[in-house]
């Protein structure tokens, strides 16, 4: 009894774990294609094409996970996951080699019951620029504290993506690896080396942000939301019958990311919900509801459709990013007096199924 009540002790007073260097030659679940631990540019490495790596018996909640990659530039994503509580949840940064320099080469997304949501979260505290070079291998930090993210990419001091409120709730969970080519490859396109993990350790300072921003006036603060159901292809015209409605509240953004409610009812299937919205009027008026939805949405007032529009992902056909924010529709709702009943049919295809929406009474 006596040898363990040191670690205890250590426990207590708050200090770090051990650091715990993880190398390739044991410990890792690796699959997929083109997957091998070979020498790489001068160091012993993982290989990936596409594929996955996980670390299952690595617990990281608060603290600093540091490796090193190399890619040959070609387009393809690399990803570090941590806070995974299964393969299905959990936080990811990822990088995309082929956009280095630019504004998003560098991306925060939370996953939710195995699908993606980078749709929804861009812009400050979601993507960044950083240079990606090719062939040469590239340092990379990510500091976690609570419910922050700080991420270095490269020889630098300062983080250039702070996360200021991740999404998921800070939990102890494994950490993984990936890489991922779109067209299939597989022959190695990203390797990475030199990997680390510190529980309980940050070097970082996060700043003092203050109070986060208050939304919009007008924000939407909860939807009713019916049960998912599968939809076919092309614009929604007649307004669906849906059953199983519950009240779902947004972040503090206004931003309802549907994905962490509902399940996709069937995988790789369009689906759409319901979000249903009473507005109320003294007199026949022209509302502006301002709209962020992420792919497709179809606007129904009082059972008429308004409006229907499709910003799903195009990579070329027109190129076409499918962000979601409250500058991609402005409806102006022709209201009666008294309750108005707005409903909007919200079909995701790829990338985050997600809803924001403000009425903008200050007209």
């Amino acid at each position: 009894m006596s040898k363990l009540v040191p670690a205890f002790l250590f426990l207590l007073a708050g200090a770090a774990l051990p650091a715990q260097t993880l190398d390739f030659e044991q410990g890792w679940e690796v699959a997929g294609k083109g997957s091998a631990v070979a020498p790489y540019l001068g160091r012993n490495a993982l290989r990936l094409g596409t594929g996955n790596a996980y670390r299952r018996d690595v617990r990281l909640q608060d603290g600093t996970m540091e490796l090193d990659v190399a890619t040959t530039g070609e387009r393809s994503f690399f990803y570090v996951q941590f806070r995974m509580e299964s393969d299905r949840e959990f936080e990811e940064i990822y990088l995309r080699p082929h956009k280095t320099g630019l504004g998003d080469a560098l991306q925060y997304n939370p996953v939710y019951k195995g699908e993606s949501n980078w749709q929804l979260y861009h812009g400050e505290g979601g993507t960044a620029a950083v240079d990606i070079p090719r062939n040469e291998w590239l340092h990379l930090k990510i500091v976690l504290r609570g419910d922050r993210a700080a991420i270095f990419v490269g020889d630098v001091k300062e983080p250039q993506l702070v996360v200021r409120r991740l999404a998921r709730p800070a939990a102890s969970g494994y950490v993984a690896l990936r890489s991922f080519v779109p067209e299939g490859g597989a022959e190695p396109v990203t390797s990475f080396a030199n990997v680390v993990v510190r529980p309980d350790a940050t070097d970082y300072a996060f700043p003092e942000m203050g109070e986060e921003p208050a939304p919009p006036v007008g924000i939407v603060r909860d939807w009713l939301v019916s049960e998912p159901f599968v939809t076919p292809d092309g614009p929604i015209t007649e307004l669906p019958t849906a059953a199983g409605w519950k009240k779902l509240e947004t972040e503090p953004s206004g931003l309802l990311v549907l994905l962490r409610h509902i399940a996709r009812p069937e995988r790789g299937k369009r689906a759409t919900v319901l979000a249903k919205l009473t507005v109320e009027a003294e007199r026949e008026e022209r509302l502006p509801l301002h709209l962020g939805y992420s792919d497709k949405v179809t606007v129904f007032l009082n059972g008429a459709p308004l409006f229907t529009a499709d910003d799903s992902y195009s990579f070329d056909r027109p190129r076409r990013e499918g962000l979601i924010g409250l500058d991609q529709a402005t409806i102006h709702l022709p209201l009666r007096a008294g309750a108005n009943e707005l409903v909007l049919a919200v079909t995701d295809v790829f990338g985050g199924w997600g809803l924001i929406g403000r009425l903008d009474r200050q007209r």
